[in-house]
């Protein structure tokens, strides 16, 4: 079929082409097919309901994907990121491995804004749309995958804002951030060992994308995370504009949940932006450090008090903080 003819089948078919859309190669497919369509319709200067329409297939196309997508990785049959390949076992009896979003067709920027369009609740989602569609019939306006992504944003920002009901993000330059992200876990063993009921969780997306302080041009950021979150740290750390260089390691000397191994240590990250200058060598800690682990999510202050010794001039500011230390400035849950 030409593309007039494709749009003619579009046009009195859309609901029912989108309900066909069951796995995330198919929806792909069926993406690009529409995204052509879309070309045409605004090459050709049609009319602005017949464009209403394709874009507006083009958008539930890209928020069913975002559902498949997020389902997929959950049951770890995608990677969520494109490292690895479908020659990876993920682990999971009766499934033999992972593909990645590559393998697929997707990016990693794409499947973000999918699955951003895919979290916003129907309601919100279907006066959106309406509203969206008004709006190109008065000539004010434009339905695209831009503005359904700012209202994402816009949901996203008022459930952070909700999660942190603490002041606005600490004015100023600084040049040392430390953080302990909330990240985000998919699998635990029982539902009264889940990590959101310690504490408010964010996805690896909402943390790329979150509000950030004033960084200095050369800056140090210290993150913690998990071994199972090592891929996803890495992916926040370039996110924000750092280049990872090295860990530490904390040895809790108690052994806690694993699915390969009980975990019993985490990851203390260090990456630089520009050029940060490591501490003097009196101030090099061994790369192992051992304490009893405390209270969940507690970090020794070991490390707070090596940061103060070896970074004295430092601006320094703590992210998804518990309490202000006093000479930092903090922003989270406290």
């Amino acid at each position: 079929m030409n593309n007039e003819e494709q749009t003619l089948v579009l046009r009195d078919n859309a609901r029912q082409q989108l309900q066909q859309i069951k796995d995330v190669e198919g929806g792909s497919e069926y993406l690009n097919k529409v995204k052509a369509i879309e070309v045409w319709v605004k090459a050709e200067k049609k009319d602005a309901e017949l464009q209403n329409m394709v874009a507006e297939q083009k958008i539930r196309t890209q928020r069913i994907l975002g559902q498949l997508i997020k389902k997929g990785q959950e049951a770890r049959e995608i990677a969520s990121q494109n490292i690895g390949g479908a020659n990876i076992s993920n682990g999971v009896p009766g499934r033999d491995t992972v593909k990645t979003l590559s393998e697929i067709g997707i990016t990693r920027k794409e499947s973000s804004v999918f699955q951003a369009i895919a979290s916003i609740p129907e309601q919100t989602f279907e006066e959106a749309i309406i509203v969206k569609k008004q709006a190109v019939n008065k000539a004010v306006g434009e339905l695209t995958t831009a503005g359904m992504l700012q209202v994402a944003k816009e949901i996203k920002k008022e459930q952070q804002q909700k999660i942190y009901e603490i002041r606005q993000i600490p004015e100023g330059i600084f040049d040392l951030i430390y953080c302990d992200p909330p990240w985000k876990y998919d699998f635990t063993e029982t539902n009264n060992r889940k990590i959101e009921n310690q504490y408010p969780t964010m996805s690896v997306n909402e943390i790329c994308d979150m509000e950030l302080p004033g960084i200095a041009d050369n800056a140090l950021l210290l993150m913690w995370a998990t071994a199972p979150k090592l891929r996803e740290a890495l992916t926040v750390i370039d996110a924000w504009g750092f280049e990872y260089k090295t860990h530490g390691i904390w040895n809790k000397e108690k052994i806690g949940m694993g699915y390969w191994f009980r975990g019993q240590h985490e990851l203390f990250l260090v990456a630089i932006k520009g050029k940060f200058s490591p501490p003097i060598p009196e101030n090099r800690n061994p790369s192992v450090y051992e304490e009893s682990r405390n209270t969940h999510s507690t970090k020794p202050a070991h490390y707070y008090e090596w940061i103060e010794r070896a970074f004295p001039l430092a601006h320094k500011i703590e992210l998804f903080a518990r309490n202000k230390r006093d000479g930092w400035e903090a922003w989270g849950n406290e």
